[in-house]
């Protein structure tokens, strides 16, 4: 961790805010894309909402090693979208 600036693991560490949002992504009966006509479509839409709570978490972890392999702009600016879900997924969840 010696190899990121301070401010960097500040601005990824954010993406893993969502590991503590999980629980209600997956088990609260959180529906932002609306209920599916069927059981796939419902399945379906199912997968999508938890991607919301893991997608942040796996750009934590590209968004540092592209930061690592010296590819600073782009590291940076996945972590920030990275950032830009997690608020999603506290609008969705807290509206």
């Amino acid at each position: 961790m010696s190899d990121f600036p301070k401010w960097l693991l500040a601005l990824a560490g954010t993406n893993l805010i969502p590991l503590l949002l999980c629980p209600f992504f997956m088990f609260g009966g959180v529906m932002p894309f609306g209920e599916g006509s069927n059981g796939f479509t419902h399945f379906l839409l199912y997968l999508l909402t938890n991607l919301l709570w893991l997608v942040p978490i796996l750009l934590f972890f590209v968004g540092l090693e592209l930061y690592r392999r010296c590819f600073e702009l782009p590291g940076i600016t996945i972590n920030v979208i990275g950032l830009l879900i997690t608020l999603l997924d506290f609008w969705i969840l807290f509206s």
